[in-house]
């Protein structure tokens, strides 16, 4: 039980740290708003969860929910994390993104945990837990 506690504490890390790079690149380089970042680090936290999709779904919500933080920090602390990636935001447009964010984030992150989780159970997992 502690082992399990121990790798989904690991998994979240994981993603959160593969969302917040690939939120940069994305960002930073392509100048576009993080699409990719969400769901790759929903994947890793799911996979490095391990056990089942629903294990890796869970990693992935909670790993797009601290990404959306991290969204929301940038969006208050102004950094031009975001700024940078739509420059024609008003005050208004980025408290829109950070609402939207807060929901897409989680949603991305789940779809790539449970996508993760299947990566590392086996689909034969996935379908014993189904039926």
């Amino acid at each position: 039980m502690e082992q399990d506690k121990k790798r989904f504490g690991e998994a979240i890390i994981a993603g959160v740290v593969v969302t917040v790079l690939f939120g940069l690149v994305t960002v930073n380089i392509l100048a576009s708003v993080p699409l990719a970042g969400p769901f790759i680090g929903g994947i890793v936290a799911g996979y490095v969860a391990g056990k089942d999709f629903l294990n890796g779904a869970k990693a992935g919500i909670v790993t797009g929910f601290i990404g959306a933080v991290l969204v929301a920090l940038d969006v208050i602390a102004n950094i031009p994390f975001i700024r940078e990636a739509v420059p024609q935001f008003t005050a208004v447009g980025g408290v829109l993104f950070l609402v939207l964010a807060l929901f897409y984030f989680p949603i991305l992150s789940f779809i790539g945990g449970a996508i993760g989780g299947i990566a590392r159970a086996g689909p034969k997992a996935a379908a014993g837990r189904c039926s």
